[in-house]
């Protein structure tokens, strides 16, 4: 019996988060493969959160990037009107000046922005599309 419920609590543990933190992505997003990255353009109706999630999510189904490894901005959201609003993620440094992401709002505005797969799957907890 004992073994039993350490395999049960062993086998929750392991899914809850990945289920928990699944990022629901909406029709609003065009997700565009660049040399080593990838183009995210329209809203996410999250902000940054919901940017940084989706390029985390992307780099691990999509690029087959490991949780470990850091994402960064390569090419920046330009600020003001126009444009699509993209931002362009990369998972190569070269050519950037990394620093870390401490706060997210204005983190899509910088080239080198940076912070690991893993925190920015920790960003897609609890968000879904909006108007679900």
């Amino acid at each position: 019996m004992k073994t039993l419920t350490t395999a049960f609590v062993l086998a929750t543990l392991a899914t809850t988060p990945a289920l928990a933190q699944a990022y629901v992505p909406n029709d609003r997003l065009t997700f565009t493969p660049t040399e080593g990255g990838v183009h995210i353009s329209g809203s996410t109706g999250f902000g940054a959160r919901g940017h940084w999630c989706a390029a985390a999510d992307y780099a691990l189904r999509e690029m087959g990037a490991q949780d470990s490894q850091k994402l960064y901005v390569s090419e920046p959201r330009a600020r003001g009107f126009g444009g699509d609003g993209g931002v362009t993620f990369t998972l190569d440094p070269a050519g950037l000046t990394p620093s870390p992401v401490v706060i997210l709002g204005g983190s899509l505005t910088k080239a080198g922005s940076a912070m690991t797969i893993s925190h920015g799957i920790t960003l897609c907890g609890g968000l879904q599309s909006p108007g679900r």
